[in-house]
């Protein structure tokens, strides 16, 4: 309760919701003690007593004032380019868009769908959409992940008139990334939605592939198969299994998504993470404070997605959500009033989001699948800015918490050239008059640090 009096402080300073706003959250009394329980855990679990030793270049300790600063967590708080390269130069979102990026987030996805990269099979390859995600990402001095191997498929398979012919198709395609981008892929999405697919006859890239002799990735044999081809082309990279649809201990289909992690993981597949697509729209014209008509009327409180989430981190691999957006209307409901929840709502249930999910010891990314309304699929609202270029109040109250709540500044006088401090995990900036800064990465393992400084 406390965090969410904290988050209408700011939406009040900003002007977006008057003080007699009733706000849809996500949280009530049900959720009171496990909210606070998650401020808790993010103390203990996403901090540390941290420290360094300056030395000079002969050795010698250093003595001198230290001022130190989070420059970015160890836990990715990321956003997708996804539809970027679309955009023209002077789109008034873009530059909006940009600096908020700058402001919040610290990772970057960067997509390179198969079918747009590989038009023809005799036709050279493009990496036009890709490479501009990099390039944005190095603009901005961003890591990134990248999405996704086997998606977003090229209308060719079908010319593979048999399964292993097709096998060598996914191998190539591995082989050909790999080569382009290599080293820098430090995480990647490589089986994406194959639980899913099965049940998407609508869905034109599912018709298509239930055409050809691809083979059925809901086969925890072959996405099996996939992972160990994955890593050998991508030898040091966090290889991801991502899949969509609600995790609710209520829904049959999140079931089957555990049951294939349990025995992706019986095979002894090589893949780090288990990887959510936590998109939260709604359904069936019910409102999202009543829930969804087949899982139940907590469906989107904090409670009931934590739940979730815990069921399958009992499997006992890190999970990384890869794609978010909160409570939002969707673009292919065709339904004028379909239910939505306001803009200083959404800013709300986001940040108790952000707060729950930061607080798992086993999730280790966040990231936003919409950072422009609409741009990436149908989430009309669910994104920091609108196409108009307006900063929303979801902006706002992230960064209220990912640079302000959850940020660590420290001035501190060493003690024989030792600053010790308490702080988030993360890379930080360290300054000292008359040397050079020098940018240090403390992380739960490996909290201390020793650095030689330069004079200027």
């Amino acid at each position: 309760m406390k965090f969410l009096l904290s988050i209408i402080g700011v939406l009040l300073w900003a002007g977006v919701v008057d003080a007699k706003g009733v706000l849809f959250d996500g949280t009530d009394a049900q959720t009171d003690q496990l909210m606070q329980a998650a401020e808790e855990s993010i103390e203990a679990n996403r901090k540390g007593v941290l420290s360094v030793t300056m030395v000079d270049s002969t050795g010698a300790v250093i003595n001198a004032s230290a001022h130190l600063e989070l420059l970015a967590h160890s836990f990715d708080f990321g956003t997708s380019l996804y539809g970027f390269h679309k955009l023209a130069l002077d789109n008034p979102a873009r530059e909006p868009a940009l600096k908020g990026i700058e402001a919040v987030f610290n990772t970057l996805t960067v997509c390179n769908y198969w079918s747009q990269v590989h038009w023809g099979l005799d036709r050279e390859l493009s990496w036009t959409h890709p490479d501009n995600g990099y390039q944005i990402a190095d603009e901005l001095e961003k890591r990134t992940r990248h999405h996704a191997l086997l998606f977003g498929f090229p209308r060719w398979l079908h010319e593979y008139e048999t399964e292993e012919a097709a096998w060598g198709a996914i191998e190539n395609r591995m082989r050909q990334v790999g080569e382009r981008y290599g080293d820098r892929i430090r995480e990647l999405d490589v089986i994406n939605e194959f639980i899913n697919y099965q049940y998407w006859d609508k869905n034109p890239h599912a018709q298509y592939l239930k055409t050809t002799h691809y083979p059925d990735m809901a086969k925890p044999e072959n996405g099996a198969r996939a992972l160990r081809m994955a890593r050998k082309y991508f030898p040091k990279t966090k290889l991801v299994v991502l899949e969509s649809n609600l995790w609710s201990v209520s829904n049959p289909v999140f079931q089957e998504i555990y049951e294939y992690h349990k025995e992706l993981i019986r095979l002894k597949a090589p893949y780090d993470y288990i990887g959510y697509q936590a998109h939260y729209f709604s359904m069936r014209g019910m409102r999202f404070e009543e829930g969804t008509p087949d899982f139940g009327p907590r469906t989107f409180m904090m409670d009931a997605i934590s739940r979730g989430l815990d069921q399958i981190a009992s499997l006992g691999k890190p999970i990384v959500i890869t794609e978010f957006n909160g409570p939002t209307r969707s673009n292919k409901n065709k339904d004028p009033n379909q239910p939505g929840i306001s803009a200083e709502a959404l800013a709300a249930w986001e940040s108790n989001f952000y707060t729950l999910i930061f607080s798992k010891p086993y999730m280790v990314g966040l990231s936003r699948w919409f950072t422009i309304d609409s741009l990436g699929g149908r989430g009309m609202d669910a994104g920091i800015v609108t196409e108009a270029g307006q900063l929303k109040p979801n902006y706002y109250a992230l960064k209220k918490l990912i640079k302000e709540d959850w940020h660590t500044q420290v001035r501190a006088e060493p003690s024989n050239g030792e600053v010790s401090f308490e702080g988030f995990y993360g890379t930080y900036r360290l300054r000292v008059d008359g040397f050079e800064d020098v940018v240090l990465d403390f992380q739960k393992g490996s909290p201390a640090r020793t650095v030689r400084l330069r004079t200027k």
